[in-house]
């Protein structure tokens, strides 16, 4: 189990800009990541309502479960590795009971689930990703609901230097800034 705290900032983007940004970061990269993204939560909407998400992600040779925690305007990311096969298991089991120590954390969060989660979204993700000294610049193609939506996330490991980059790159670019769900959230809402 690792934590950590995820400072980020996105914007969703029009497949304009999303190829202009693409064409300049990520010229070299022959292909994205694929991503499955799955998400949990119980019949009651106890993680929502505690602005809490709890993602299992499979790649291509990997997958892992993640509890996102609310933390100074930004998430405490609790992840447990796993693999694809048992990933796989939880999913067609179609609900399941949180594991110890996702189980624990909400506990130190004051939140208590004494329930199975089971799925209420998925998308899948085309993802680039290019690493700066202090950042991670991310394009994001999701597919969910037939519909396809575009995403640029910075990710930082300071609020200072997320909010420069971020800023800079939409200004530089002509990039409206606009008001962008998060993923659980716009997939959720696609499929209700």
């Amino acid at each position: 189990m690792r934590q950590e705290v995820e400072i980020e900032y996105k914007n969703l983007l029009t497949q304009q800009e999303y190829d202009k940004l693409k064409t300049i970061f990520f010229a070299d990269v022959s292909s994205p990541v694929i991503q499955e993204n799955y998400y949990f939560d119980t019949q009651d909407a106890k993680l929502k309502d505690a602005r809490c998400a709890l993602r299992i992600r499979i790649k291509e040779s990997s997958a892992e479960m993640t509890l996102k925690t609310p933390f100074e305007g930004h998430h405490t990311e609790t992840t447990l590795d796993m693999t694809p096969v048992k990933a796989r298991e939880l999913i067609t089991a179609g609900s399941f009971s949180l594991p110890e120590a996702i189980h624990n954390v909400l506990v130190q969060e004051g939140i208590k689930i004494d329930q199975d989660v089971f799925k209420i979204a998925q998308l899948k993700t085309e993802r680039l990703e290019a690493e700066n000294p202090h950042s991670i610049i991310v394009l994001d193609k999701s597919y969910y609901s037939n519909q396809i939506d575009y995403e640029l996330e910075v990710e930082s490991d300071s609020k200072s230097t997320g909010e420069k980059l971020f800023a800079q790159i939409l200004k530089e670019h002509a990039i409206p800034k606009r008001e962008t769900q998060n993923k659980i959230a716009r997939a959720f809402n696609a499929a209700h």
